[in-house]
């Protein structure tokens, strides 16, 4: 009796035959392989060949270097600014006198503020060569004291102890007599160290 050799599992590529394509399948194209043109391409081709940049060998840690084109003018500009406030202030240092007056007042009143703006200015006053007020911060408002008079001359003199933020020094003055009458209303643009100068003759 005799036995059947079994049939081997056959592929059909196996058997030279191509399998049915797939229709849910997508076929791919094949990836190009990416190629780096050489110079001699370039001439091939009559195309103009570019210039290839040095590679840069810098390390990223270095810190770049940057230049101010202004450098030293700001520097320049200050010097000349200084130079002209100076020149400026020379106007303002000069004493000032208020004038003469006579009066029967018992007493004077001194009104005082800063005519422009609130800056720190500060006014020593004096009466005969006497500080009555020491340190007086003149202020946008009006501020006064009371000052007495004896008979004959009376000297009042008002020093601008510093020129505050802005110089400067800039006060302004108002004088009157017991009964509220107007004296004398002046205003200084003082540098600091100089004075203004107000005389009261009393009779009696």
């Amino acid at each position: 009796m005799g036995w059947a050799q079994p049939i081997e599992n056959t592929t059909t590529s196996e058997m030279g035959m191509r399998p049915k394509p797939d229709p849910n399948q997508i076929e791919l194209s094949p990836i190009a392989e990416e190629v780096t043109p050489t110079m001699s391409d370039f001439k091939d081709l009559n195309l103009p060949v570019p210039e290839f940049s040095k590679p840069d060998n810098k390390s990223i840690f270095d810190k770049p270097k940057f230049e101010t084109p202004d450098f030293g003018i700001a520097t320049k500009l200050n010097k000349e600014f200084q130079r002209e406030q100076d020149q400026n202030l020379e106007q303002f240092k000069r004493n000032q006198f208020f004038g003469e007056f006579k009066t029967e007042s018992k007493y004077i009143r001194l009104v005082y503020r800063d005519h422009i703006y609130f800056d720190g200015d500060r006014v020593q006053v004096l009466m005969n060569d006497r500080v009555i007020l020491t340190n007086a911060l003149l202020e946008s408002s009006y501020k006064s004291i009371q000052i007495d008079l004896k008979i004959g001359f009376n000297k009042i003199e008002i020093i601008a102890l510093n020129q505050g933020t802005s110089g400067p020094n800039t006060a302004e003055f108002q004088v009157y007599d017991d009964k509220g009458e107007l004296i004398s209303s002046n205003q200084w643009e003082l540098a600091t160290g100089f004075k203004g100068t107000i005389i009261l003759s009393k009779d009696k």
